[in-house]
């Protein structure tokens, strides 16, 4: 079984579906960053775009310790792939289904679980949910940048 601890893009601009030719390759910018849930035990870092390609990380902590960690990678296509290693097995491979400005949806209906992984970004926050392809089971993850090093 695979955890997959994505979240959410930026609300507000356009929610028409992209078309291939309308895409930009790096249209999905805006998740780009350090995102931590609200308690802290998640963090979720994504790169900004290197012509179209995303690479990302996430870990989970309990009392401090590393309970989980998963490698991410998107790559450009007319539909974007999101590649999941989780504890660095993988790929597992989900193809975008659909991207507006604020939100992308990956899904393969192959997989155990997820089958499903959506993020939407929302003001200052970025959320997931992860499903099954008929969007049971449903696990939501919301995060917040995380905070800044001011310490030099």
């Amino acid at each position: 079984m695979i955890r997959i601890t994505l979240a959410a893009l930026m609300a507000g601009a356009c929610t028409s579906t992209m078309t291939a030719e309308e895409a930009d390759p790096d249209h999905l910018d805006w998740f780009s960053g350090c995102w931590r849930s609200l308690d802290g035990s998640t963090r979720e870092i994504w790169s900004t775009s290197e012509d179209g390609h995303y690479f990302g990380y996430s870990v989970v902590l309990n009392a401090g310790k590393l309970v989980f960690f998963e490698q991410m990678r998107i790559d450009p296509a007319d539909m974007p792939v999101f590649n999941a290693y989780p504890r660095g097995a993988g790929p597992s491979a989900f193809p975008a289904v659909a991207v507006t400005e604020n939100s992308i949806t990956f899904a393969n209906p192959e997989h155990d679980f997820p089958q499903k992984i959506k993020y939407v970004r929302e003001g200052d926050q970025l959320k997931a949910v992860i499903s099954l392809i008929d969007d049971t089971r449903q696990g939501h993850f919301n995060y917040i940048a995380c905070p800044t090093d001011e310490e030099d």
